[in-house]
């Protein structure tokens, strides 16, 4: 149940910047700062949950990094917005940085 936060919680951040992007998009500037307040509390909810049996260093570099992903493709997918070689870059180093962090644990926790 604790990894159905997590992946609650990263649903959550994207939708946010996503429906904040969108409704600034359209000036309606105080209800995308809502929308994006209200889903960010709600992640970080699912995100409290979620470190209830996940360690926060795991679950936060989880949580930010498929965050980043996941916006970077709505933003190319959906906003019409470019991403450079050098960002391409940095997403593939968030990703081995994650599975970094994950096998990390995984040998802490079988070590135990």
């Amino acid at each position: 149940m604790h990894w159905f936060y997590l992946t609650a919680a990263v649903s959550a951040e994207v939708i946010g910047t996503t429906l904040m992007k969108f409704l600034v998009s359209a000036d309606q500037l105080a209800l995308g700062t809502l929308a994006a307040l209200t889903m960010i509390a709600l992640a970080y909810l699912f995100l409290g949950k979620a470190t209830l049996r996940i360690p926060v260093a795991l679950a936060n570099a989880f949580w930010e990094g498929l965050g980043m992903i996941l916006i970077a493709l709505v933003s190319l997918q959906l906003l019409g917005e470019a991403m450079s070689l050098l960002q391409g870059v940095g997403i593939g180093v968030a990703i081995v940085g994650i599975a970094v962090l994950n096998y990390g644990h995984y040998q802490q926790e079988h070590a135990e």
